[in-house]
């Protein structure tokens, strides 16, 4: 979709436009789900949070300025009602349970124990790491999404591979 067509959404939502918005969350909804993803480290809560986020966001959408930068903005309210919910529960789990449809075979147990060492990543490294690589957003997206800059994005990416490559190492899946 182009940007005109999802301004012209935004701007449509904001005059109260229930189909519109509608269509919003149709479009956005992946990349709120794994940046809910991200911070929550497992699907069911993810799913739940992003539906709240989208709720949220459409009480909320007459603060948004810049229709072009929704996508950022709502990412952006995903990460934090993400992490306020991690307050709330405590949770000390960082696994990450589910990703969408794995591979069969032996393609599944690759998959598998990169879910889990990307699950054994901090917060901070698998944020953008899942945005990213899982998501396809680009530094720029990723770094409005996060509120840090592009330069710091690579950094974390840096390190995260670093640490993703330890992990698998330890585990025998690289050498």
């Amino acid at each position: 979709m182009d940007q005109t067509t999802n301004d012209n959404l935004v701007t449509a939502a904001q005059s109260g436009d229930k189909v519109a918005y509608t269509e919003l969350v149709r479009q956005h909804y992946r990349s709120v789900f794994l940046t809910c993803l991200s911070v929550l480290g497992n699907s069911h809560d993810a799913e739940d949070s992003a539906q709240d986020v989208f709720i949220t966001g459409l009480a909320k959408i007459q603060q948004l300025r810049k229709a072009s930068q929704f996508n950022a903005w709502i990412c952006r309210i995903a990460r934090h009602h993400s992490i306020n919910l991690l307050r709330k529960k405590r949770s000390t789990t960082n696994k990450v349970d589910a990703w969408i449809n794995p591979p069969n075979g032996s393609e599944a147990t690759h998959s598998i124990d990169m879910q889990r060492a990307i699950g054994q990543l901090p917060q901070d490294l698998r944020e953008p790491i899942v945005m990213y690589y899982f998501d396809g957003q680009d530094v720029k997206k990723v770094a409005r999404c996060l509120d840090i800059s592009a330069p710091r994005v690579y950094q974390r990416l840096r390190a995260a591979y670093k640490q993703l490559r330890h992990l698998l190492a330890e585990q025998g899946d690289v050498s």
